[in-house]
């Protein structure tokens, strides 16, 4: 089959999959409009594919077919291949301003990492590699579009799912001849509503403890978000379904991919869809052995690369709109904003260069310049809308609904909303996109995204220090201290 149309990917979405917001089921996630939106931009991200200018860069020939299929699926084997996949990563992410965070290229990498390292997952404990490299062969050659709930929820954040004193968090309540039997909810599932499977893994910096009531929690599977017994409880939309215009929140209308809990009713895993059964070591390895991590990053980066040169192109553009770039405090600011993609694309780049053998003949990016993006990247978006909220100042507050144009008042509004380099239309559309941008309920969803996209930036951060190789600073600044001691004594 190969890569999908966005046709096909829509009609793929109308199944019994059970997805309730707002204290209802939905009927149909692509005509509902609080999730349509998001299934029409990804339909178009699968429609890019097809486009012939395109079609080199989003794909390439499978191994196994010839068929073409999405070059975020690629395992790569050099630097050039992390350059193919990461310019392919470019053009979904420009096309969605960087706002989409969930686009399946994310997942087709953690897949494909998961398939070159699927043998981490044959253990003294169980064996289910084999399963593992067939699924990232059928998501390749069917271009599914997979999400992941990795994380249990909060109930008490001090202890692990295994000594909760609720009940709440997944775990294994019992297995026969067809596959186990799940029970009990994982969060955070970004797109589920409109994904076709759901991956559930776990998250590496929250490891089980090594006890008999920990394996209850040790699993690692995919299946289809249909699934009888399968729910997902979606958040509210942060689309404005009460606007006057649909250009008053662009960015809302086209990029809320939405988030949902995964409540699993007694849902059956069949065993060929399973990855980790009843098995720590597996479970608490999975994302270490198989670089997983690595990989995703080197997409989210291009993610957030995509999204630092949008923030900066939408301050520039306002600030040009009423001259205030002639003052040199906004040209600071507009500096910040520069600098920030620089860095951003400099460490992309660096990791890619210094890329490093892998599992199955594959090369990995260098880890630590996209720990570098990972770590430094989300308070430097919350600038980036700080920036433009100072920018664009009381004038984000007074813009209108961009109906207003078409309303009785439309030659008062034509007079009295211009600035200084455009006309009102065009000053009404830009600082609608501004707000939305850095004002609105959609923009504060993207801030606390990035905050803990990557996972809990506390845990990671600290334990991306406990891991750093120390011997080698601590031998320099004592060897140093040594030879200016010594120039002493001499």
């Amino acid at each position: 089959m190969g890569i999908r149309t966005g046709k096909q990917y829509l009609d793929g979405l109308r199944d019994d999959r059970e997805v309730w917001c707002d204290g209802e089921r939905v009927k149909d996630v692509t005509t509902d409009p609080r999730f349509a939106g998001g299934a029409r931009t990804l339909a178009e991200l699968y429609d890019l594919q097809h486009k012939p200018d395109l079609i080199d860069t989003m794909t390439y020939e499978s191994p196994t077919t010839g068929d073409r299929v999405g070059m975020s699926f690629i395992q790569p084997r050099s630097a050039e291949d992390l350059a193919a996949r990461r310019k392919m990563f470019k053009v979904w992410n420009d096309y969605t301003c960087g706002m989409f965070g969930r686009s399946p290229d994310f997942m087709n990498v953690m897949l494909s990492s998961y398939g070159a390292a699927h043998e981490a997952f044959d253990t003294g404990e169980s064996k289910f590699g084999k399963n593992v490299a067939a699924y990232y062969e059928l998501a390749r050659e069917n271009d599914i579009a997979t999400t992941h709930a990795l994380v249990s929820p909060q109930v008490d954040r001090s202890k692990t799912p295994e000594f909760q004193e609720k009940d709440i968090a997944a775990r294994i309540v019992g297995d026969n001849d067809k596959g186990f039997i799940i029970n009990g909810v994982r969060m955070l599932a970004t797109l589920a509503a409109i994904a076709d499977d759901i991956v559930v893994m776990p998250a590496p910096s929250y490891p089980l403890t090594d006890s008999e009531e920990a394996k209850d929690h040790a699993f690692g599977f995919v299946i289809p978000v249909s699934t009888p017994g399968l729910k997902l409880i979606a958040r509210p939309s942060v689309i404005h379904q009460n606007a006057g215009s649909p250009m008053d929140y662009p960015l809302s209308n086209h990029f809320d991919d939405s988030d949902c809990m995964i409540m699993f009713n007694n849902v059956l895993v069949p065993w060929e869809r399973v990855w980790i059964y009843r098995d720590i070591e597996a479970y608490n390895a999975a994302q270490s052995r198989t670089h997983t991590h690595t990989h995703t990053s080197h997409q989210f980066a291009t993610k957030d690369l995509a999204k630092a040169q949008f923030m900066r192109d939408l301050a520039i553009t306002v600030a040009r709109s009423t001259n205030v770039d002639q003052f040199l405090h906004i040209q600071n600011m507009l500096g910040e904003l520069i600098h920030v993609c620089e860095w951003v694309e400099a460490c992309i780049r660096a990791a890619e260069q210094d890329c490093h053998p892998g599992p199955g003949g594959t090369v990995v990016p260098r880890r630590e310049a996209l720990q570098t993006v990972k770590f430094l990247f989300p308070p430097q978006f919350r600038r980036a809308c700080e920036i433009i909220q100072t920018i664009g100042a009381g004038g984000l507050f007074m813009v209108p609904s961009f109906a207003m144009l078409d309303s009785d008042l439309a030659p008062e509004i034509e007079k009295y909303f211009q600035a200084a380099n455009i006309d009102s239309r065009e000053r009404i559309r830009l600082f609608r996109l501004a707000c939305d941008a850095a004002l609105t309920s959609f923009s504060g969803r993207q801030q606390l995204y990035e905050r803990y996209f990557a996972g809990d930036p506390v845990r990671s951060q600290a334990s991306y220090a406990a891991s750093f190789d120390k011997a080698p600073s601590i031998a320099r600044i004592t060897n140093l201290l040594d030879k200016w001691e010594g120039e002493l004594k001499g």
